[in-house]
């Protein structure tokens, strides 16, 4: 994911059914500051949210990968999604997360991941 996805990413971050459980909507500037976090995320983790795309097109489809979250203070690897509306109901999610456990445990060599 880098800036040039933005337009993508701030249609998503702002269709109230695909952020139906954060509690509210993201403004472009708001979306903007979301992809430098999944920059950020990228330099100091090596990992974050990456942008999930077509595999037929190259068109972004929505977002997943791995995050650092502190769940009662400790920090655990969590795979984390979020698919436009447009692309719901098509398995994409599954496919995602099934895709970034395995890297989880198959390249990082994890002992374990939530979400």
């Amino acid at each position: 994911m880098s800036l040039g996805d933005l337009d993508f990413v701030a249609a998503m971050l702002s269709h109230s059914e695909v952020m139906r459980f954060y509690p509210k909507l993201y403004s472009r500037e708001e979306a903007t500051l979301w992809i430098e976090r999944q920059l950020d995320r990228y330099e100091r983790h090596g990992h974050g949210l990456w942008l999930a795309e077509d595999r037929a097109t190259g068109e972004p489809r929505g977002q997943v990968g791995l995050l650092i979250q502190e769940v009662d203070g400790v920090e655990e690897p969590e795979i984390g999604y979020l698919i436009h509306y447009p692309f719901w109901r098509q398995g994409l999610a599954t496919e995602a997360a099934l895709a970034t456990r395995d890297w989880a445990f198959g390249t990082l060599r994890l002992p374990r991941v939530i979400s």
